[in-house]
């Protein structure tokens, strides 16, 4: 694998696609983010891969300069900078070339080909009236953790939005 290229890995980023977000959302605490990710095995494009995780979500974390200094003062900068930083800490299990299953990361090659199965594990999700989960397609699922971010992002982004 090429964690180097960045071409690559920004192809993936890109065309990553997030066809179902979790209804719920980021909520104020701790709180864990279940997704599917489905791509194609890379040795055999007519068979796919699912992913199924967790991903870990700090509550929003604070981050001030300290000493009475706001940001604004620090940067010089008065009308741009907030007083402080919002953030949020993500964590999930990553495992390479692997049968895996574990409360958290569980990886398993499907025998039919990732638009089928994306569309089978839409369907499941909607009869166990699942709420908060994201389905994701991924282009290369070798690179999940790329696709993940792009998860993340897209989540993120609706969240300061709002």
């Amino acid at each position: 694998m090429d964690w180097d290229n960045a071409e690559l890995l920004r192809h993936v980023f890109e065309e990553t696609r997030v066809v179902r977000k979790p209804l719920s959302g980021i909520i104020a605490g701790y709180h864990v983010l279940p997704y599917i990710l489905v791509g194609a095995e890379h040795e055999r494009p007519g068979r796919s891969v699912e992913v199924r995780g967790r991903i870990k979500v700090s509550p929003r974390l604070v981050i001030a300069p300290g000493q009475g200094t706001t940001y604004g003062e620090l940067f010089k900068e008065r009308e741009l900078m907030h007083e402080a930083l919002v953030a949020r800490v993500f964590s999930f299990r990553y495992a390479g070339r692997v049968q895996l299953e574990s409360e958290d990361l569980n990886i398993r090659r499907q025998e039919r080909d990732a638009e089928t199965h994306v569309d089978r594990v839409l369907e499941e999700l909607v009869q166990r009236e699942v709420i908060d989960t994201g389905v994701i397609v991924s282009p290369d699922v070798r690179y999940y953790p790329v696709s993940l971010d792009r998860f993340i992002r897209e989540i993120l982004d609706q969240e300061f939005r709002d």
